[in-house]
């Protein structure tokens, strides 16, 4: 377990300079429906504004610089080799303060704490990830067409094959990402023809740039169905576990900064005190039980993992079924902090 933790980089002082704090309430691509038949979680749409972007741009290279981005990376690559606890917990506290910002390198951290499980289980398919974070490159998530397969693509998107180790995704949409600097983007379709009487799905990383050599990786090329491997099971877990803390935390926020708004402004209530009303005993219960479907997840997964992958039957289903419920609580939390809003109106009246 890491000596120092992600949420100690997080000093106080950084987060006051973060700029990405705007609400990710419904920008999390497919919402609870989604999420419960997605294998790795789609990317969000890209902001409309570039004034976003670039502050999540210059968000990202303070992060950078003080190794936030590294975390789940072994020792020996540089990084904390954080759990994936830890990293939930320091995704909590990011988006607590900028919310945008946490959402936006959501991808870099669960592919780079999927890549370290491949590694530590003695899967060196994926180490050229832990490689290129190591000198400093951002992965990100194309998010192109919600998924539905339980690896990582939507059965609608299609791919074929381009040359002897390359694909051609049909959809321009599958290299948009929420993270505005990235050097790899992962993408993932289904095979327009199919092989063995069933067709594959594919997950590549496009680079961008000079540094990014070859600009195309195959990362994994499976028939479609189930995860089979470490490196795609563990970006499940890791992928679901901090993009539903992200959730999570932005909820908190919405629902403390409504309470506390309602504290320093109703000092003489008439007919009982706002606080003191269902919505928010209900917006409380709510993040309790969200918080504790998180843990169910992230405490028991293990740091170093074994070649055969563990996430078949029920612990999958718990996953999608965590991320499920986090999407539909933290929505009716957005809700109660609306009424929370309303009562208090009704009070200072």
């Amino acid at each position: 377990m890491a000596a120092i933790r992600p949420r100690d980089l997080l000093s106080d002082e950084l987060l006051e300079r973060l700029g990405g704090t705007r609400e990710v309430a419904g920008l999390i691509g497919g919402g609870s429906a989604n999420a419960a038949a997605t294998g790795v979680p789609a990317a969000p749409a890209v902001p409309a504004s570039a004034d976003v972007a670039a502050s999540l741009t210059r968000d990202i290279a303070k992060l950078v610089h003080v190794g936030y981005l590294n975390v789940a990376l072994p020792a020996e690559f540089g990084g904390l080799g954080c759990t994936l606890r830890q990293a939930a917990c320091g995704q909590r506290r990011l988006a607590r303060h900028a919310p945008l910002t946490a959402l936006a390198v959501s991808a870099h951290l669960y592919w780079t704490g999927a890549a370290a499980d491949a590694y530590r289980g003695g899967d060196n398919s994926a180490k050229w990830i832990l490689l290129e974070a190591a000198r400093g490159a951002v992965f990100g998530a194309g998010h192109g067409l919600p998924g539905h397969d339980l690896r990582f693509a939507d059965p609608r998107s299609r791919c074929e094959p381009a040359g002897e180790s390359g694909y051609r995704f049909r959809q321009p949409a599958v290299v948009s990402s929420l993270t505005p600097a990235w050097d790899w983007v992962a993408v993932h379709a289904v095979t327009a023809t199919a092989k063995h009487n069933a067709p594959d799905a594919v997950l590549a990383f496009a680079g961008r740039g000079s540094r990014c050599t070859p600009a195309f990786r195959v990362a994994r090329v499976q028939a479609v169905g189930s995860p089979g491997d470490v490196f795609t099971t563990s970006a499940i877990g890791w992928g679901h576990a901090i993009l539903a803390s992200v959730e999570y935390s932005d909820a908190r926020r919405a629902f403390n900064q409504a309470v506390e708004k309602v504290e320093r402004m109703v000092t003489a209530p008439v007919g009982g005190h706002p606080l003191d009303q269902w919505p928010v005993a209900e917006a409380s219960l709510r993040l309790d039980a969200m918080k504790a479907r998180i843990a169910e997840v992230t405490h028991p997964w293990p740091l170093v993992r074994g070649q055969e992958p563990d996430l078949g039957g029920q612990r999958l289903i718990g996953i999608f079924t965590m991320r499920h419920e986090v999407a539909d609580g933290a929505r009716r939390v957005f809700s109660l902090t609306g009424q929370i809003a309303d009562a208090q109106a009704v009070a200072a009246r």
